[in-house]
C-alpha cells in the first residue's frame, strides 16, 4: 500500500516535482508584491488626477436645440463658454440616419469680454440631416 498525499512531507513533493514549498505569509507580507501594489496604486491615482486637470482646461460647449430645416439645411444654437478675451474656433456637424456625416462648418467665436456667449448656425448638407452636434470646440492661438 502506497502512502496517501497527506503522509508525504511537503518538501519531498517539491523536490520530485519542481515545486517550491508554498510560502506561510500572506501576499501584503511578501515585499516584491506589496511593492508593485502600492506603485500601480500610485500610477493610477496620478493618471486619475491628469485626466480630471486635462479635461477641466479650455472652451466647454452646450447644445441647446437643433432643427432640420430642409434636404439641404440644418440649424443649431449652442452656449460656447471659455475664458474672457478668447477667441474659439467650434466644429459643427451633421449627420444623416446612418450616422455619415452630410455637412460640416467651422465657425469663430470672436474673443470678448463675455464668457459665455450663444451661437447659432446653419449647415449645409449634401442630403437630409437627422441631427446636427457640435463636435469640438478650442481655443484659436494667434
Amino acid at each position: 500500500m502506497s502512502p496517501s498525499r497527506s503522509d508525504v512531507p511537503a518538501d519531498v513533493l517539491a523536490q520530485r516535482y519542481g515545486r517550491r514549498p508554498r510560502a506561510d505569509r500572506p501576499w501584503y507580507r511578501r515585499p516584491v508584491r506589496l511593492a508593485a501594489a502600492v506603485v500601480g496604486g500610485a500610477l493610477v491615482l496620478a493618471y486619475g488626477g491628469w485626466l480630471a486637470v486635462s479635461q477641466s482646461q479650455g472652451p466647454s460647449f452646450t447644445e441647446i436645440s437643433h432643427q432640420v430645416l430642409d434636404d439641404r439645411t440644418a440649424e443649431i444654437r449652442f452656449n460656447v463658454t471659455r475664458d474672457a478675451g478668447t477667441e474659439v474656433r467650434c466644429q459643427v456637424h451633421a449627420l444623416d440616419e446612418s450616422s455619415s456625416e452630410v455637412g460640416v462648418v467651422q465657425v469663430d467665436v470672436p474673443a470678448s469680454s463675455a464668457t459665455d456667449v450663444q451661437e447659432s448656425v446653419q449647415v449645409r448638407t449634401t442630403s437630409r440631416a437627422v441631427t446636427v452636434g457640435v463636435e469640438s470646440c478650442s481655443a484659436v492661438e494667434r
